[in-house]
């Protein structure tokens, strides 16, 4: 199967997939990139950071603001297709010159997180999944009945990225990556990713939980799941919980290494 059907197998549509590619709006000082955004692994905190040093690049002054996060400003980043095109990101996504990252996120806490901002209110996320269910609307969802559709409908995983599962969104086992982060220790990642891609030795963290408002807390949540309630998890995210135990391996190897 060639590269690009592969990769494009993972996403809904063409435009599901440009809307993951995040790259430079110009070459930075060091390397070309490419960020595979991962919805609720703190995309925000990596797309501000990559922001504050493209900024710092152009000498430009501009605030960095949950809006220009959610749609970055087309020429600091490329993302979706108004900005790129399909051959640009699949060539990135194999090309030896391209420094390839994403970061990923304990996969219950992130299924949970995704259920208390997306889903526990009566938001636009939470409607359309309950439309894919043929329910009504304003009808309570809890955790547990989510976390059961989750793991006996295969369509409700694809109505929203915030709970999509990351191995997909992140075509993991078909990109080769330079760096994944993990959510609970992302510094050392985002350290590799702006000395490879800006050529500096600290980066200019932009904590969006802090700096912008932006945190959703899931460990009383989690604490609370019952065994039918992990069970569902690891029915619906089982290629997750495989993937995310591998990055963890790899990152306890790396630091034995040193």
């Amino acid at each position: 199967m060639a590269f690009k059907d592969g990769i494009l197998d993972n996403y809904l549509h063409e435009r599901h997939f440009l809307q993951t590619v995040y790259m430079p709006a110009f070459q930075p000082a060091g390397r070309n990139f490419v960020y595979m955004k991962n919805h609720k692994a703190a995309c925000t905190t990596v797309i501000a950071t990559l922001m504050a040093h493209l900024l710092a690049e152009m000498g430009d002054s501009r605030d960095i603001s949950m809006q220009n996060v959610h749609k970055p400003p087309m020429d600091v980043i490329h993302a979706g297709k108004r900005t790129l095109s399909l051959d640009r990101a699949v060539d990135a996504l194999q090309s030896p010159d391209v420094f390839r990252f994403t970061a990923v996120r304990e996969p219950i806490s992130r299924t949970v997180s995704a259920w208390a901002d997306k889903v526990a209110g009566q938001g636009a996320k939470k409607h359309k999944l309950m439309d894919k269910l043929g329910r009504a609307k304003d009808e309570d969802l809890s955790l547990s009945a989510f976390l059961d559709v989750l793991a006996h409908n295969p369509e409700a995983l694809d109505v929203d990225r915030h709970w999509r599962p990351q191995s997909k969104e992140i075509s993991w086992g078909l990109i080769n990556y330079d760096v994944v982060g993990t959510t609970d220790d992302l510094e050392p990642a985002l350290k590799e990713i702006v000395s490879s891609c800006f050529g500096k030795a600290q980066p200019m963290v932009q904590d969006t939980r802090n700096s912008l408002g932006h945190k959703t807390s899931s460990k009383e949540l989690v604490a609370g799941l019952t065994r039918k309630d992990r069970r569902n998890i690891e029915r619906a995210f089982g290629a997750d919980l495989e993937m995310y135990e591998a990055v963890k391996s790899r990152q306890i190897q790396t630091v034995l290494a040193l």
